[in-house]
């Protein structure tokens, strides 16, 4: 059976992935239940895909978090976050990946990501980064679609679902959490 390749990704009611000049703060709650969920989703896969400015943001927060969790979620993740291998997709031949276990992925993604859905092992996610989420979708080779709906109107920013050829995606299960307000939303393809 094919590796299952999954985006998990963090959205507001009115559609953005990310504020402008990218601000993700909206996404701070404090919810038990939603880190719990985030914490059954790493412990159920093989690695996690970011886009090269995601994995250097999360590169600085991320192991010192582990350190110094400023939270319990932190506490509960960061151990994860930093333990799974991370491919990160980037142009640049060979860029500097400090966060370890990494490697890179993007000289020729397609192949890439068909040799990881061939190879045995648990489902894959892209777990950050709107443009490498959008990257995926475009290649139309996202097998499962995640999305956490925060109770937020933006307004503006980065939206997730820009200039797609049209698809129909079937919905498999919603969940609220509701110290948040947060909905996840799974959909996947049609098949």
């Amino acid at each position: 059976m094919a590796r299952t390749l999954l985006v998990q990704i963090m959205v507001t009611l009115d559609g953005y992935a990310a504020g402008q000049d990218g601000a993700l703060d909206w996404i701070e709650v404090a919810d038990p239940e939603l880190d719990a969920y985030l914490a059954e989703l790493l412990g159920g896969v093989d690695a996690q895909i970011f886009g090269h400015t995601s994995y250097d943001v999360l590169a600085g927060y991320w192991p010192d978090a582990q350190r110094n969790p400023a939270t319990p979620g932190d506490a509960m993740l960061a151990p994860l976050v930093n333990t799974l291998p991370k491919l990160v997709l980037s142009h640049q031949p060979d860029p500097e990946l400090p966060w370890q276990p990494a490697r890179r992925i993007g000289a020729d993604l397609l192949a890439e990501v068909a040799d990881l859905k061939n190879s045995p092992g648990r489902p894959v996610v892209v777990f950050a980064g709107v443009r490498t989420a959008q990257e995926f979708l475009r290649l139309d080779v996202v097998d499962e679609i995640r999305l956490l709906v925060f109770p937020v109107l933006l307004g503006a920013g980065r939206r997730l679902f820009d200039e797609f050829a049209p698809r129909q995606l079937q919905l498999v299960d919603a969940v609220s959490f509701p110290k948040s307000g947060v909905v996840l939303q799974i959909y996947r393809r049609n098949q």
